[in-house]
Parts: structure tokens; C-alpha cells; sequence
């Protein structure tokens, strides 16, 4: 498994998203350059059962494509030019397989590979596992999801991955703390020192999302995240360890 509590993971938000477009492999190389050591990259299964990084269910936002992307074919795909929404400097740019993110991570970066909530369709589980375990990529990534029982399957299934909940500003739920979850991913602004305290005793770590500011970021890193989720991971501090005393 991961290790989840002996650092502060700057985690590059869908890759370096805010100087590259989000979920390529130009934003997570650059993510390596601007000093990241964990990327947050959103995964989808394609019609033909593939497993790819994208954000929306619809193509239109950050890519050349309509329509739905769980409809599309990985062929159809990949004709899309997933770069030129960001700036004309990225044009071309493809929407990868998570196969493709791993091979241009490794050894630099950690990955939170974040399920959408809507990523149920048959199979996608066991597509993911299997993908991990061929990629023998179990020990540097964790997977997270909106849809909790989705993880909870995914823990029931393999109880010694690295999984996590990602909670947003309708706040944590009853059961959160008792979960068998290793992460909460949290919302920045449900974090404050009493959830750190509750995280702690429960084994949990617990990351920010969106953190944009390096103050921010050095506020919440001071109170005991495990983990900082930005778009700009050059503006992280240089302070990868727990603070002591």
C-alpha cells in the first residue's frame, strides 16, 4: 500500500492544470518539473470498455468531441484533440488511457486516481484492478471517488488497497470516520482542526481540495493534511514532512 502518513503529498490537481490542459500527459510531466509528487487524475470507461482520463461525461468543455464520452469508442477517441481548449501551445494533445498516465509517472509521481461518480458501468472495477496489478502500480496510488459505495465495493473486494472518499461542501457523512477508507479527500473549507483531530485518531488521512493559495496551502499544511490537491503545484512549499512538536 501507499504511504499515506509520513509526508505532505503536493498533489498536482488533474496534472499541473493550471499551466497545461488538465488530464494529459503534458499536465502530469509537467507536474514532475514544477515539483509535484502526487497528480490527481479523473478516470472513465470508454464504450469499448477502456479506461481513460477525462473529467466531464461530456467531451465538449476540453476536447474537440460531443456528446457523451461513455458512448465514444477509445478509436473515436482518440482523433479528439484534447489540447487546443487550453491554449493553441497544446494542440494535439490526446486523451490518454490511464495504461499511458501510469507509463509517464512512474517513478516520478504517485497517483490519486479518482473514480466519477457516475463510473458504475459493468466491468470498470475489475478493469481497474487488473490494470493496476499489471501495472504493479498497487503500492503508488490510491483511488478515490465521490461515490462512496463504489469505493466501498472496491474495499470489500480488495481490503489492502489505498482507498478514500471525496466529500464536497455538503459536508462528511455520519459514517466517515468509522469507513474502512485510508483517505478523506475533503473540500478545503470543511477543514479545520477538530477533523484533523477525528481523522487522526481514526487512521484516516486527510487531503484539501482545490488550494490554490500558498498561503492556504502553508495554513493547512501547518494544521496536519496529508496531502495538498492544487492546480499549481509550483506554489507549494518546499516542506514535504509532517510538522513535529
Amino acid at each position: 500500500m501507499i504511504e499515506l502518513f509520513d509526508q505532505v503529498y503536493n498533489c498536482a490537481h488533474r496534472g499541473a492544470s493550471g499551466h497545461a490542459p488538465e488530464n494529459t500527459l503534458a499536465a502530469l510531466k509537467l507536474a514532475v518539473a514544477l515539483g509535484a509528487d502526487m497528480a490527481e487524475i479523473d478516470v472513465q470507461q470508454t464504450a469499448d470498455g477502456q479506461l481513460v482520463l477525462f473529467h466531464d461525461e461530456t467531451l465538449e468543455r476540453t476536447s474537440t468531441g460531443t456528446g457523451l464520452l461513455a458512448e465514444r469508442t477509445l478509436t473515436e477517441l482518440r482523433v479528439l484533440d484534447a489540447g487546443s481548449w487550453f491554449s493553441q501551445h497544446c494542440a494535439g494533445e490526446k486523451i490518454p488511457t490511464l495504461v499511458e498516465a501510469i507509463s509517464a509517472v512512474r517513478g516520478c509521481l504517485s497517483l490519486n486516481i479518482e473514480l466519477k461518480a457516475d463510473s458504475s458501468a459493468p466491468g470498470m472495477l475489475d478493469r481497474l484492478l487488473a490494470t493496476i496489478a499489471d501495472q504493479d502500480f498497487a503500492d503508488h496510488c490510491v483511488v478515490t471517488s465521490f461515490d462512496h459505495a463504489l469505493i466501498d465495493d472496491l474495499v470489500s473486494r480488495e481490503p489492502d488497497f489505498a482507498t478514500g472518499y471525496i466529500v464536497g461542501r455538503e459536508g462528511l457523512p455520519v459514517d466517515a470516520f468509522r469507513s474502512k477508507v485510508d483517505v478523506l479527500s475533503l473540500e478545503k473549507s470543511l477543514i479545520e482542526e477538530a477533523e484533523l483531530e477525528f481523522a487522526t485518531a481514526a487512521g484516516k488521512a486527510v487531503h484539501a481540495w482545490t488550494v490554490n493559495d500558498a498561503e492556504e496551502m502553508s495554513r493547512l499544511v501547518a494544521l496536519g493534511v496529508g496531502g495538498v490537491i492544487t492546480n499549481y503545484p509550483d506554489r507549494f512549499s518546499d516542506t514535504r514532512t509532517r510538522p513535529t512538536g
